[in-house]
């Protein structure tokens, strides 16, 4: 799997008072209200991060959080165009 990497050019984000993120994207003009998982996965979505990384990581903050649900929030961030660089599964041995 690379790592994934967030959009940061084009996009106005604000935290909201209940831990979710709204994200404006400037070229679709779209908005998009993150939960509080995805807004953290979001800010950690560097490029340097691993699924595992980002999990360890996201659990600071989730304590629940585990590998399925950062996929889920991954997906979530890749189905509204936030990721410069979306995770990608390594393909499987035939």
């Amino acid at each position: 799997m690379n790592n994934p990497r967030a959009r940061r050019e084009g996009l106005r984000a604000k935290k909201t008072t209940d831990g979710r993120l709204a994200v404006y994207d400037e070229h679709t003009e779209q908005g998009h209200l993150l939960s509080p998982l995805s807004a953290t996965v979001f800010h950690l979505a560097d490029g340097t991060r691993t699924l595992t990384d980002l999990t360890e990581a996201a659990t600071h903050t989730h304590p629940t959080a585990d590998t399925t649900l950062i996929r889920l929030a991954l997906t979530e961030l890749n189905t509204a165009h936030l990721l410069d660089t979306p995770a990608q599964e390594p393909p499987a041995d035939g």
